[in-house]
């Protein structure tokens, strides 16, 4: 398997446990029985700062995933791997990797230059995409 297909591999992994923030959160809030039912919203409390943020970032990586999933794959059926998009796919991974953590603790410098370097990553992957397609 090429290393970007990897990469996509541990990027879905992350992408299926990014919600245990949120989940954990409203757990400790709402608890179990509220989980486990049809979660209906009205008179909810509202959510600690934190579980925001979690909830924010979250839907911010649910946005960004099936792009970077779909230029990992046309570049996978197009023969347009090369080694600086490994490294844009290593890059769009470790900047979900510092984003989350670094929205939800609030940390606004670290979090934007992750996020900008995650969203270039992908440009830049998409762009391949486009090299290699047209």
């Amino acid at each position: 398997m090429s290393y970007e297909m990897t990469i996509l591999a541990l990027v879905t992994l992350f992408y299926l446990f990014s919600w245990l923030p949120v989940w954990l959160a409203k757990y400790q809030v709402y608890g179990g029985s509220w989980l486990a039912s049809n979660r209906d919203a009205e008179d909810l409390q509202v959510l600690p700062v934190m579980a925001q943020r979690a909830m924010r970032a979250h839907a911010d990586l649910k946005e960004h995933y099936p792009p970077f999933a779909v230029a990992i794959l046309l570049l996978a059926f197009s023969g347009g791997f090369t080694r600086y998009t490994a490294m844009a796919a290593v890059i769009f991974l470790f900047s979900r990797l510092v984003y989350m953590p670094a929205y939800i603790f609030g940390v606004p410098w670290l979090r934007s230059s992750a996020w900008l370097s995650g969203f270039m990553a992908e440009l830049y992957l998409l762009a391949m995409v486009l090299v290699v397609l047209v």
